[in-house]
């Protein structure tokens, strides 16, 4: 429930910032090339994410069908990891319909197959949400103050130097 209402107020400030930097990067861009050219490559980003979004369609729809004949003989079906995949390509086509630069390049990054394997190895590592080496260990453990209480650590006991033996 908190992680809702802190995420649900984000939300809006991702959004805004998301806008500006498309703004920022429209502006940019058509400064070097022209308005014309601007929307020119929009239109041309758009219409590639649309024969990516119809190409990942068919290939989806081929692959579901090995995978239900494979799986009425016996064999295994689609892999976590090939569906995984294909929504990270569906997800950067889409991205690429979306007119914007900014919206442009992460679809195009997406297409790549090493940036898909990185996101891959980070969510199978589940590192995506933790600190490195602390796979499963809670990030924030959130208590009411009635929930917890401060207990004293027992100090290390004064290590003992080794004793003058003078002869007296």
């Amino acid at each position: 429930m908190v992680l809702s209402m802190r995420l649900s107020g984000k939300i809006p400030l991702f959004f805004a910032l998301w806008l500006l930097a498309e703004f920022a990067a429209f502006t940019l861009v058509s400064g070097m090339v022209g308005l014309l050219g601007a929307l020119f490559l929009c239109l041309l980003t758009s219409l590639a994410g649309l024969a990516m979004l119809r190409r990942l369609g068919f290939s989806t729809a081929l692959q579901l069908r090995r995978a239900m004949a494979a799986r009425s003989s016996g064999q295994t079906g689609a892999s976590r990891e090939a569906m995984l995949d294909g929504a990270l390509v569906g997800f950067g086509a889409v991205l690429l319909i979306i007119p914007g630069f900014v919206s442009d390049f992460f679809g195009l990054a997406l297409a790549a197959p090493s940036v898909r394997n990185w996101i891959q190895e980070r969510m199978s590592t589940g590192r995506t949400s933790r600190g490195p080496g602390r796979k499963g260990a809670p990030t924030l453990v959130d208590l009411d103050p009635q929930e917890w209480s401060r207990v004293e650590q027992p100090k290390e006991p004064d290590r003992l130097e080794p004793t003058d033996r003078r002869s007296s």
